[in-house]
């Protein structure tokens, strides 16, 4: 495994906004790309939570991802130029040992239906479709 995770540092914060506003499409809750200072202000919260937890994705030795984990739901998010090369599943195994040594004993993976990626890394690292989530706007 040519994979690793490393604890993230503020200057990390930019490869993650980038990575957020690349992606947001399959997030549940952000709607739009997000503004620099309201990732910061999001960032500077959340280390002060004892709950959220995040690492760095490396690959041979290049910087290729973010992985969180957020009360004990589980997000990853991988360069598009590192996908499909199992990089996500390694570093799911990876936190899911950090998890553990965390005290965690169970991730949950929120997928938005149309995310068939990130349902195949799930699905194909034994994670259960558990139930259907299911909204209405007025």
């Amino acid at each position: 495994m040519n994979t690793s995770l490393r604890q993230v540092k503020r200057g990390d914060w930019d490869f993650i906004l980038e990575l957020r506003n690349e992606f947001f499409n399959y997030f549940y809750r952000q709607e739009k790309a997000i503004e620099k200072e309201d990732h910061y202000a999001y960032m500077t919260k959340q280390s002060s939570n004892p709950k959220f937890h995040q690492w760095i994705i490396e690959y041979e030795s290049n910087t290729v991802g973010y992985v969180r984990i957020l009360e004990n739901d589980v997000g990853i998010m991988i360069k598009k130029e590192f996908q499909n090369k199992g990089i996500a599943s390694d570093a799911l195994k990876l936190v899911e040992q950090k998890a553990q040594k965390l005290g965690i004993s169970k991730l949950i993976a929120l997928v938005k239906v149309e995310n068939e990626g990130s349902k195949k890394i799930f699905l194909n690292n034994n994670y259960e479709l558990k139930m259907y989530w299911l909204e209405k706007n007025f």
